[in-house]
């Protein structure tokens, strides 16, 4: 290994530190890239699981922005994902996964900087 390598760890960093100054990635999306895995596989990523009408698991949430029984407003990476409906509750909110129970009526995305 030359002075310009840099050895991996699980949690790590993989790759050269060249003179530009180009950033290291971390072992995680540098596998993402080399096996062509998308990012919401490796974590790194928004996943919407909808099973049927009544149970939305959102995986990669940032923080629950408004809730009421008739909607959801949750922030995501660069965006904000609402979720309309009837009787809604949220079932859960642990590490970026908040899951979501209730008549649900629709989805929608909000591009840009996340809306308070």
């Amino acid at each position: 290994m030359n002075h310009h390598e840099t050895k991996g760890t699980a949690e790590g960093t993989v790759g050269r530190d060249d003179a530009a100054g180009t950033p290291r990635r971390s072992l995680r999306e540098w596998m993402a890239v080399r096996l062509d895995i998308p990012a919401d596989v490796t974590g790194g990523g928004l996943r919407l699981d909808l099973r049927g009408r009544n149970t939305l698991t959102v995986h990669g949430c940032t923080g629950i922005l408004d809730f009421n029984p008739c909607e959801v407003r949750l922030a995501v990476k660069d965006a904000t994902l609402t979720v309309r409906g009837c009787r809604l509750i949220c079932t859960a909110y642990l590490a970026g996964a908040v899951g979501i129970e209730g008549h649900i009526c629709g989805m929608s995305f909000s591009d840009g900087e996340v809306q308070s």
